[in-house]
């Protein structure tokens, strides 16, 4: 919700059902593997974004969900950017702004248990995808005329179709990867997303600030709820452009997977992985506690027009492009948990910076360090739980992680909720104290728990270098270039 640290949870939430497949995925042990490919009768290969995918049956597809991912990335960004600010102008209470992101994330957390219980995906994910894509549209719709219903039943009904949108979405996600993962070939699953990821949030960079500059003349002070009605009618719209692709895209069959389960008796086992989830769970709560605010924060207090707010929005997008590959090169040279325990801190670090700065374009440089620091964060983590879950039941210890991460944010989120309006006024505004004490448990949180975490990967050979290295700026960036391009040049080498 937040254009900060609560665009980490929304990040969190696509990260979290990815895991379910790859690791489900990395977990098999075939001795062929064709992935959809006719090895009999190869033909040309048949490439999107410079990848080969296959068939030209799987390339349709694709291009058809590349098509669907940009309608929905535009759907997204609009949401997350006037959501808060739509919430403020119908005078929703503290703790339901804090509950709008923390409320679908619970429950789709808690669906991820019962979710194979009721849906068999070997007779179609397709149709039940396209159903809950179908129920956001609705959402969005309703939400759209929520701000025409009487006074009394405005942010009441608003908060009630928001979270039917954030719920329909959140629980089709793994069916989606799952689909996703059918039709790309494994091999090339890693170039092809990370070229999909770029397109999408290039069109949430554009989107954000097209947006902003449409409805640039108002603010929450001065516009009138038809202007979040064209937010939200134009969010539906895409959503339902999206769903139109997803119905020409071709869904194959799916295979048949063993019911899982969890038993409690199975938690002793796997005691350093639950560590590890219960840091990174409280760490994502600790954002939850003032995440949700900072959008209340720019609208209410600091009273930024609407090209502002998307501007910071944005601000946060292109700190993800412009780092993702960057933080990627590092996880794979110097390993995973080294860079989560650099990118943990720094992530402390954010809600702090936001005390003492209050202009827009500080507030979009401050955006830009913490998309920087948090997609790092994110693709580190990311890959920790994959390595983490190993070869033995990884669905079991994926679905764990998930259920942690949910009911730790919601409860967090209802704790910001309660104490943004009854915190004393350390600084100039009263939410600058919820972002203080937010920072403080994240560092509590980072010496107590990501000092300590397992090694779950072989890391590389790897001399810290000496603190005065660390200081000197120059050496520093050197340093990182050094290792940077020893990566690529290896990287180069295999591709060649």
């Amino acid at each position: 919700m937040s254009t900060t640290n609560s665009d980490s949870i929304n990040d969190l939430k696509k990260e979290s059902c990815l895991l379910i497949n790859d690791t489900a995925e990395i977990s098999k042990q075939t001795a062929v593997k064709t992935d959809h490919i006719d090895i009999r009768h190869p033909g040309p290969k048949q490439t999107l974004g410079g990848v080969d995918v296959g068939t030209q049956k799987n390339k349709k597809a694709l291009l058809y969900s590349m098509w669907d991912g940009v309608f929905a990335s535009g759907m997204v960004v609009l949401v997350d950017t006037f959501a808060v600010a739509a919430a403020v102008f119908l005078n929703a209470p503290a703790i339901a702004i804090a509950l709008l992101s923390s409320i679908p994330l619970l429950l789709s957390s808690i669906g991820q248990f019962f979710l194979p219980c009721v849906v068999d995906p070997t007779h179609g994910r397709k149709k039940i995808v396209i159903s809950g894509t179908t129920i956001q549209c609705f959402s969005l719709l309703f939400l759209g005329c929520s701000g025409w219903l009487p006074q009394n039943y405005q942010w009441w009904a608003f908060f009630l179709f928001f979270i039917i949108y954030g719920f329909s979405g959140n629980i089709i996600s793994s069916l989606w990867i799952t689909w996703m993962g059918d039709l790309v070939p494994q091999k090339v699953r890693g170039r092809y997303f990370a070229w999909r990821n770029k397109l999408l949030s290039i069109t949430q960079l554009l989107c954000a600030l097209a947006a902003g500059l449409i409805v640039r003349k108002y603010s929450t002070d001065t516009a009138s709820w038809i202007v979040f009605a064209f937010v939200f009618f134009t969010s539906c719209i895409f959503r339902w452009m999206s769903t139109q692709f997803l119905c020409l895209q071709y869904d194959p069959p799916a295979k048949a997977k063993k019911q899982i389960r969890i038993n409690f008796s199975d938690l002793k086992t796997i005691k350093p992985f639950l560590f590890f989830c219960l840091g990174t769970g409280l760490m994502q709560g600790a954002t939850a506690l003032s995440g949700p605010f900072f959008n209340v924060w720019y609208v209410r207090d600091l009273h930024f027009d609407f090209l502002s707010l998307s501007a910071a929005s944005a601000a946060t997008v292109l700190g993800t492009i412009l780092s993702l590959r960057f933080w990627g090169i590092l996880c794979d040279s110097i390993g995973n948990r080294r860079i989560l325990f650099f990118t943990g801190f720094l992530i402390c670090t954010v809600p702090l910076t936001y005390i003492y700065f209050s202009q827009p374009w500080q507030i979009c440089l401050l955006n830009l360090y913490s998309g920087i620091c948090w997609s790092g964060y994110n693709l580190s983590y990311f890959n920790y739980v994959l390595i983490g879950s190993g070869n033995t039941d990884p669905e079991k210890k994926v679905i764990l992680s998930i259920a942690i991460n949910g009911v730790l944010v919601f409860i967090f989120s209802l704790l910001g909720g309660f104490l943004a309006t009854r915190l004393p006024v350390f600084f100039q505004w009263q939410l600058s104290t919820l972002f203080l004490l937010s920072g403080v448990l994240r560092l509590a949180i980072f010496f107590f728990f990501f000092t300590k975490f397992p090694r779950f990967e072989i890391e590389n050979n790897w001399k810290r270098p000496p603190l005065k290295t660390l200081l000197n700026l120059k050496e520093g960036v050197n340093f990182l270039i050094t290792i940077s391009t020893a990566r690529f040049n290896k990287s180069e080498r295999d591709t060649n």
